[in-house]
């Protein structure tokens, strides 16, 4: 019996001073640090909240107005405290969406055009009868073959987003302007 205890507390003993390596080992080995793996941005660029408008002519204050993006003529129009009596609504499109940057003329009955004051963004018809494309207001845009507002919108955008078009062909870097489109429109455009 006595062989029998001798044999316990060696096994005992034996398995107290394994323990205490482990644990010695295990307070040894570095901390595991977990990190997150970055994700990469497959985000969109968010589109603009606000348009900035200028409006001028025929109504009660013509001046610079922000509105939410997607604005129609028709708010902006009602932003400058509506049209006067003297406007020729019938001229302008006020179901149309505003783009950043633009000027919004309202006619007064018996204007021929609308002036364009120097240094504001539009095209001159008179250079060669042809448009700038890094200039164009989205209602000159409009005037080209195959350009709807949808198109004359993405022009504006691809503009604002990437730069000025270096040449005439970079306008087919809009998305639904494809070679057939560029080709009616090349005699008709210009980027200076």
């Amino acid at each position: 019996m006595r062989t029998v205890l001798i044999g316990l507390g060696i096994a005992l003993a034996v398995s107290l001073i394994g323990n205490v390596y482990l644990y010695n080992l295990a307070m040894q080995t570095p901390d595991v640090v977990y990190m997150e793996q970055e994700k990469p941005n497959t985000e969109t660029p968010a589109l603009p909240q606000f348009v900035v408008v200028h409006v001028s002519g025929a109504v009660a204050n013509p001046a610079v107005y922000t509105l939410s993006a997607g604005s129609r003529a028709h708010t902006a129009v009602e932003a400058a405290g509506g049209a006067l009596s003297t406007a020729n609504l019938a001229a302008i499109n006020l179901a149309r969406v505003l783009s950043d940057g633009e000027q919004l003329h309202i006619s007064a009955i018996g204007e021929a055009t609308a002036p364009t004051p120097a240094g504001a963004l539009g095209s001159s018809p008179t250079a060669g009868g042809t448009i700038n494309i890094n200039t164009a207001l989205q209602t000159e845009l409009e005037t080209l073959p195959g350009i709807g507002p949808t198109k004359a919108q993405a022009i504006i955008a691809h503009r604002t987003q990437h730069g000025a078009f270096a040449r005439i062909e970079d306008i087919q870097n809009v998305r639904g302007i494809g070679e057939k489109t560029f080709e009616r429109l090349r005699s008709l455009i210009r980027v200076r």
